[in-house]
């Protein structure tokens, strides 16, 4: 059986569904870091709003090319900052 490169496994082969556009966005998170394998560039965050909500995340990257190299070699992930920002949002919240 071929494996998807953007794809996770688990221990037994069997694939592990990836976050999509909907599971972010019922987070209240809307964006995703996108970056160059080539150049190691890292493309602003791309608004993911506007996606169908059954697009995989790590799928994202196939729509785009790098604004420095136009490489193709992409990869996308969930924002990070973003994810950070909603935390902190949480805690202050519950502080008060």
């Amino acid at each position: 059986m071929k494996r998807n490169r953007r794809r996770a496994y688990d221990k037994d082969g069997r694939e592990i569904p990836p976050a999509t556009v909907g599971s972010r966005l019922a987070l209240g998170l809307h964006c995703v870091e996108i970056f160059c394998n080539e150049c190691k560039h890292h493309k602003n965050d791309i608004d993911v709003s506007d996606l169908p909500p059954e697009t995989p995340i790590p799928d994202i990257y196939l729509r785009y090319v790098c604004s420095r190299c136009g490489s193709k070699n992409l990869m996308s992930r969930d924002d990070t900052h973003e994810f950070y920002e909603q935390i902190d949002k949480c805690r202050r919240e519950r502080s008060g």
